[in-house]
């Protein structure tokens, strides 16, 4: 039987009762908490990231996004949706992105999405 600590945190923590708790040894109750913990909520909000653009635009755009409900992540990674480039957007930025299947977006292709929710073609 695990000792109070763990019993009382696995009780408001999980949907098991006392007595399937009881059935536990301390080790087994401590390593199911931090399994839980490990566990994080999945974000599968759509991910952006702005490349090639001024401060004062990208905070802009950055907040267009964020108001949206995208999440603006500031490289590019596997869990990338659209990289939005402007003007002084930088190659390798962008062939990272085509290498690993994210799609590249200008300022009025990003627009359009937001504006109308439609995905350039």
């Amino acid at each position: 039987m695990p000792s109070p600590k763990p019993t009382m945190i696995l009780l408001s923590k999980t949907d098991l009762s006392e007595r399937d708790i009881s059935q536990m040894s301390d080790n087994e109750a401590w390593g199911l908490i931090y399994s839980i913990r490990k566990r994080k909520a999945v974000d599968n909000r759509v991910q952006v990231c702005f490349t090639g653009f001024g401060l004062t635009k990208k905070k802009e755009l950055i907040s267009l996004a964020e108001n949206k409900n995208f999440k603006v992540v500031k490289s590019v990674t596997n869990n990338l949706d659209f990289l939005i480039g402007g003007d002084n957007s930088g190659p390798m930025k962008i062939k990272k992105a085509e290498s690993q299947g994210v799609q590249f977006l200008t300022l009025k292709q990003f627009e359009n999405l937001i504006n109308t929710g439609e995905l350039p073609t």
